[in-house]
């Protein structure tokens, strides 16, 4: 089996992943973790920070997840999340920040299981 999984999945393209762990699978399972662990744990506080109100506390979170979202290779979630910490920051356009949190959270529902699968294959 080969290293490259860029197009082996729908939903995540893991080409960063790949080059950041230089072929060590050990280091690639660590990443994937992180990854299957940060992910919701991350939405679930871009959620609350939403609910509250809290834009800066959003942006921060926003912020800290890009390079989080670097490793998954989705760009309709990278997109989502940056253009989120922008309106955050800038506190414009608040009302288009539900429908960006719904796309993240649909895309998150896809990539998941991906991201289980190619971990389970290490």
């Amino acid at each position: 089996m080969n290293n490259t999984t860029s197009n082996t999945y729908q939903f995540i393209n893991l080409e960063y992943l790949d080059l950041m762990s230089d072929g060590d699978n050990g280091m690639k399972k660590i990443l994937l973790e992180m990854l299957l662990d940060e992910l919701p744990t991350e939405f679930d506080k871009m959620v609350s920070c939403k609910e509250s109100k809290s834009w800066n506390d959003l942006s921060e979170v926003s912020h800290k997840m890009k390079s989080t979202l670097a490793y998954v290779g989705n760009e309709e979630m990278t997109v989502s999340n940056k253009t989120i910490e922008v309106l955050a920051k800038t506190e414009q356009d608040l009302d288009q920040i539900p429908t960006l949190l719904d796309s993240l959270k649909t895309n998150l529902d896809r990539v998941m299981p991906e991201l289980k699968i190619e971990l389970s294959r290490l």
